[in-house]
């Protein structure tokens, strides 16, 4: 009687698994998945959370050190300005010290030109042309244009400006031509070579001297004088902001 009773729960038991077998794998598998997906869910999280606070840590740390260059520069400039200010009043000149503010560009003035741009600047009647600086480097110049600052990139024909290249001060002018910034009106005599350096002269009144322009890229010998193609320092796409030369 015990064997038959074994048998029939065994019977039952075999029935039960193959009739609820597959749903019982199904609900385990489930859960199974749930609880696997939760798990990388909470993996990744926590990996991100890690990873975001790590860089926020580094980018912080980059901010300060990236600050504290710059106000180390800041101290250096203000001191050189203070000596050179006591040179000159020893010499009954004026003082040199450069005014620039930041200002903000608005729009394409025509959406198929894109190196000129509107200023959030209104401007007087004055024909003043003004340099525009981006990262430290020349970026173009500002014009008035019916009473309001218009900014000229460099690339653009009208934008020009006077430089010195290389350690002999070669002397020309800034101009874009079909797009690229080139430096024209170089006297034939003048020592320049490819990677000399470009600084503003200052002698137009658009820039101070000495500011970066970028790198002589390409020697042309014309006839009546020779040009060079630049390699700006300036990477300009879209600029947000700019800043420009008030007065110095």
């Amino acid at each position: 009687m015990n064997k038959i009773h074994y048998i029939l729960i065994l019977v039952f038991l075999v029935l039960i698994s193959f009739y609820y077998g597959g749903f019982i794998k199904k609900n385990v598998l489930s859960v199974n998945n749930f609880i696997i997906e939760n798990i990388y869910e909470a993996k990744d999280y926590i990996a991100n959370a890690i990873s975001k606070h790590f860089n926020q840590a580094k980018q912080i740390s980059l901010l300060k050190k990236r600050n504290e260059e710059l106000e180390r520069t800041s101290i250096l400039a203000t001191t050189f300005a203070n000596e050179l200010n006591r040179l000159l009043e020893d010499k009954n000149s004026t003082q040199y010290f450069p005014h620039i503010s930041l200002v903000k560009t608005i729009s394409y003035v025509q959406i198929n030109d894109y190196k000129k741009l509107w200023l959030n600047l209104f401007e007087s009647k004055s024909a003043k042309i003004k340099g525009l600086i981006y990262n430290g480097y020349t970026a173009g110049i500002a014009i008035n244009k019916d009473g309001r600052a218009m900014a000229l990139l460099q690339g653009d024909e009208k934008c020009i400006f006077s430089v010195y290249i290389g350690k002999n001060k070669s002397p020309g002018l800034i101009q874009g031509k079909n797009g690229m910034v080139v430096v024209r009106y170089i006297p034939k005599w003048a020592e320049v070579d490819i990677n000399d350096e470009i600084l503003t002269s200052g002698l137009d009144n658009i820039f101070f001297p000495g500011i970066p322009v970028g790198i002589v890229s390409k020697i042309n010998n014309e006839d009546m004088y020779k040009s060079v193609e630049v390699k700006p320092y300036a990477e300009l796409n879209t600029p947000s902001y700019l800043y420009i030369v008030d007065k110095f």
